[in-house]
């Protein structure tokens, strides 16, 4: 399989996050739009400062309280730059890797500036710049997956997942947990809820076994029984979970250049060996971006492509992997010739 291949492969991306796909280039215009002070004067110097390379990693939680939330999140907060930043992040997807199912997650409250932007106004600006996209590329399917975060209260998290089941019919197709564990947060809290999201509706996945051990991915297929597992790249060294993963055809939403540059996987021979246990033990995973703009190098197609070159995967795996990943997809196929929700 060769680059040019891949360039008319259509992809499936189901595990991209809002803020990370939206490309510095627009998180610049709209902190100079608005008057925001930023961590650098100079664009190219921003753009050094919250990308990830090979030669600028940082761990995951790192990232989280030093860039993600607190300048990405900042930036793409209020109906205006929501609207615009899920339309960029969709359109981007389609033009970059032809991409024709994009499956986009974030967690609402992150992005409504701690209560002073209404959340229905944030979560209607985001369904306006899905609904956008969708209308001019005919070919994408989209939808959002809201994020509940273990740093939340359970309160707070609830209702997230009420947001989620009354915007569903507009394009709102799963639930998340995302954001790494405190100690005060325990999966088995929210079964109940999941089960409202899942009655209604909703599909479900969660992060885990991303850095932490294997733990919270028992806990979560014992509470909460997800459809999907984010990362969930450390049950390759625990086999019995593997074999359970298996057995319950629970798919692992695997990003591999994310989790070299946030320190999750060490190098290639680790990726290798990750990846190439799930395809012995049975075990489905789809290739994903995560961060396909904060990442370098990092669209979709260009996980694929970093994949073959390092001999990580064959051709024929990953093909497997990409028709995985559009049976896996939470956007309900439709029958008509429409990719709206109407």
């Amino acid at each position: 399989m060769t680059t040019n291949q891949y360039t008319f492969q259509e992809l499936a991306d189901l595990h991209a996050h809002l803020a990370p796909s939206i490309s510095p280039a627009i998180y610049w215009h709209i902190a100079n739009s608005e008057g925001y002070k930023l961590p650098k004067r100079d664009y190219h110097e921003f753009i050094r400062y919250v990308v990830l390379s090979p030669h600028s990693k940082m761990r995951l939680k790192d990232y989280l309280d030093t860039i993600y939330h607190p300048i990405l999140d900042k930036l793409s907060s209020g109906a205006t730059a929501l609207e615009r930043g899920v339309y960029e992040s969709f359109i981007g997807a389609y033009r970059t890797s032809n991409i024709t199912v994009l499956e986009l997650r974030t967690n609402p409250m992150k992005h409504n500036r701690d209560g002073e932007v209404d959340l229905d106004h944030a979560i209607m600006a985001m369904l306006r710049g899905m609904e956008k996209a969708l209308l001019e590329y005919p070919k994408l399917r989209g939808g959002l997956i809201f994020c509940l975060d273990r740093q939340f209260s359970y309160e707070k998290n609830r209702i997230i997942v009420e947001k989620a089941i009354k915007y569903l019919r507009r394009g709102i197709v799963g639930v998340d947990f995302s954001n790494y564990n405190n100690k005060n947060f325990s999966l088995g809290d929210y079964a109940e809820l999941i089960t409202q999201a899942r009655n209604a509706g909703l599909r479900v996945t969660v992060h885990s076994g991303e850095t932490d051990d294997t733990n919270d991915m028992w806990d979560a297929l014992e509470f909460i029984k997800p459809d999907r597992i984010g990362h969930g790249i450390k049950a390759a060294y625990d086999k019995n979970l593997m074999k359970d993963l298996a057995k319950h055809g629970t798919m692992l939403e695997v990003c591999p250049l994310s989790n070299l540059m946030t320190k999750a996987v060490k190098n290639d021979e680790e990726m290798k060996f990750i990846l190439q246990s799930f395809f012995e033990q049975n075990v489905k995973f789809c290739i994903n971006s995560d961060w396909p703009e904060m990442i370098e190098d990092a669209h979709l197609i260009q996980q694929y492509e970093y994949l073959q070159t390092h001999n990580i995967l064959t051709e024929e795996q990953i093909r497997q992997t990409i028709r995985w990943s559009f049976e896996a997809t939470f956007i309900p196929k439709k029958t008509g010739e429409t990719n709206l929700y109407l």
